[in-house]
């Protein structure tokens, strides 16, 4: 089954399979140690060999129950503070733009990446080309626009590469008409942004220019607000 991407990138372990993990490849060395303990310093350990037999599967049973109890208790934890934290780790996420620039920037590449490397077929040259128009424009991560857009790319991609990967030969041809479309559609709107994006920043560099030129004077050439007459 396909890895699905999601804000985070990546899917997360659940903490709680994490936790339990982490006790079970400790479990037989603590039980040698707790054995090894329990043999040295614990009074009234018995001497003969059958008596130490039984002695033995005495204590490792209370260690079997007790680790099992406590392996228990900790992914019980575990999952009960995962939730809670990972909203803090969300509300931060929110207050740092910077992170969600970061994970735009993954998330776009990573759907790029995943495109890229499927198997459509004959019929992926079309979205060789599609995606080649994502590669070469310029991608605003820090606006909600661009990383709606990466989120719109990640979604195409969970739903595009599972069905490829389920489709017929016969099937795979209209699967890359579509992705190719969808993906033409997502590279329209990221050059329309970039073209907004371009004359608002056109129009912000005339608008400072002319006030500095307003403020300072003396300019033999002051700076105009219209556009140049080549451009038109």
């Amino acid at each position: 089954m396909a890895r699905e991407i999601g804000n985070d990138g990546d899917m997360p372990i659940l903490p709680w399979r994490l936790v339990v993990g982490i006790f079970l490849h400790f479990a037989v060395p603590l039980y040698l140690i707790a054995l090894l303990a329990a043999f040295l310093f614990l009074p009234g350990v018995p001497v003969t060999a059958e008596a130490r037999i039984q002695w033995l599967l005495r204590e490792s049973g209370l260690f079997v129950i007790g680790f099992t109890a406590a392996t228990i208790l900790a992914g019980i934890v575990a999952a009960i503070v995962d939730p809670p934290l990972r909203a803090l780790r969300r509300r931060r996420q929110a207050r740092d733009p910077n992170q969600l620039i970061l994970a735009s920037r993954k998330r776009a590449q990573a759907a790029l990446a995943r495109l890229g490397a499927a198997d459509w077929g004959v019929a992926g040259t079309r979205v060789t080309a599609a995606l080649a128009r994502l590669s070469r424009e310029v991608w605003d991560h820090g606006s909600a626009e661009g990383q709606r857009l990466s989120q719109d790319l990640a979604e195409a991609a969970n739903a595009f590469i599972p069905a490829l990967d389920s489709a017929s030969a016969a099937k795979r041809s209209e699967l890359a008409d579509l992705a190719a479309g969808a993906i033409d559609r997502i590279a329209d709107a990221l050059e329309q942004q970039h073209a907004d994006k371009s004359r608002l920043d056109e129009g912000d560099a005339r608008t400072i220019a002319r006030l500095i030129d307003l403020r300072y004077g003396g300019n033999s050439r002051p700076v105009s607000l219209d556009r140049p007459q080549d451009e038109e």
